[in-house]
């Protein structure tokens, strides 16, 4: 039975009373769930259900949505499913920040998306690109802390498949095309600046995420190089 995704509609959402609808050894399925289920670069949510630690979650063939825990539940049964918040919020911090990063890098230096990856610690891209020196750096620095500054709204919806087959535009990546979820292609938007396909988790606007910085480059190969970016001290 597939489980409603929650967060493809109100990825803010952080809780849900639901109910069991299956149970296999060390973990169970759901009518619905606000966990995130991982992909694109972010890691899946980790969270509880009704106290009990929920230590991973994982989609099987049949789009249900299988949350690892010890606790005990039966079919039926209704549960409280919380995701760790403070978890859920730097990720999506970094998450909101790559999208401004691999939009600056293509409209500015036209460095499609080869990978992204988002820990607590950093967030880092990868883009096809012959090189980067400190000028590049320094450029996407301060651009993406204007974004960051000037306090977008960000919101997501769906598109059909269809209708997203003409919009080359909301394409990051060029070898990789975006999951189809029932038809629909999920769109994240970052109003007055970007719009580009995405399944991911984000902040309200852009200035949630707060002063960020690059820190750290790397020659990933003769045209992949990768970039790192972390919260800013303050």
């Amino acid at each position: 039975m597939p489980t409603e995704r929650i967060y493809l509609h109100d990825d803010q959402c952080v809780r849900t009373t639901t109910v069991v609808t299956a149970v296999a050894p060390g973990m169970f399925a759901t009518v619905a769930s606000p966990f995130f289920v991982g992909g694109g670069g972010q890691p899946a949510d980790s969270g509880v259900v009704d106290g009990v630690p929920i230590t991973a979650v994982a989609v099987d063939e049949h789009d249900t949505i299988w949350h690892h825990s010890n606790a005990t539940v039966q079919v039926g049964q209704s549960v409280n499913l919380v995701v760790d918040v403070a978890h859920r919020t730097v990720v999506s911090r970094y998450h909101t920040v790559l999208h401004i990063l691999n939009t600056l890098a293509l409209q500015r230096y036209q460095a499609w998306l080869t990978g992204a990856a988002i820990t607590t610690e950093y967030g880092r891209i990868d883009l096809a690109i012959a090189q980067i020196d400190d000028e590049m750096v320094a450029d996407l620095h301060t651009n993406m802390n204007a974004v960051i500054a000037a306090n977008h709204a960000v919101h997501a919806y769906q598109m059909s498949a269809a209708e997203f087959a003409t919009r080359p535009d909301l394409l990051r990546t060029i070898n990789v095309q975006p999951p189809v979820h029932h038809g629909y292609v999920r769109v994240v938007e970052i109003t007055g600046f970007d719009a580009q396909a995405c399944g991911g988790t984000h902040v309200r606007q852009t200035s949630d995420i707060g002063p960020c910085e690059i820190y750290k480059t790397e020659n990933k190969g003769k045209q992949n190089k990768r970039i790192y970016v972390r919260f800013a001290a303050t």
